[in-house]
């Protein structure tokens, strides 16, 4: 009885913490997706110019950058805010010349957070002229 309850209640916190968004927190962007702790989205630009619209939206913000890898077709970013909670930012390269980005504020996510980031990201794109 008890590991019934207990699957139950394992259950039940993954279908609230699993939901998705039905309308778009930034203007450019679409395929938004909250998942356990962790906001996707697709920018309609390149993985160069997402590179530097995430890298302005952190200066402007202040993050310290802990680390930053960039692969072949995607790039992984760490930074901590001022309150020392840790982000991480990760942007890949899709087939059809788009950009996949994915933000995780924190260990467990905050949605409320990843959206704001994805509008800063989004106000920094639009600043030089996407969507095109």
């Amino acid at each position: 009885m008890k590991k019934l309850f207990f699957l139950l209640a394992v259950a039940m916190l993954m279908t609230a913490t699993s939901c998705s968004t039905t309308k778009s927190a930034a203007q450019s962007t679409t395929a938004e997706n909250y998942r356990l702790g962790t906001y996707t989205a697709i920018i309609p630009c390149s993985l160069f110019d997402a590179d530097k619209a995430v890298r302005a939206m952190s200066k402007r913000a202040k993050f310290l950058e802990m680390a930053r890898h960039n692969k072949y077709n995607h790039i992984e970013y760490l930074y901590r805010d001022f309150y020392d909670n840790k982000l991480s930012i990760t942007i890949w390269d899709t087939a059809d010349g788009a950009t996949k980005i994915q933000i995780r504020v924190g260990k467990l996510g905050d949605k409320k957070s990843s959206e704001e980031i994805l509008v800063a990201i989004d106000e920094e794109l639009r600043v030089d002229g996407y969507p095109r």
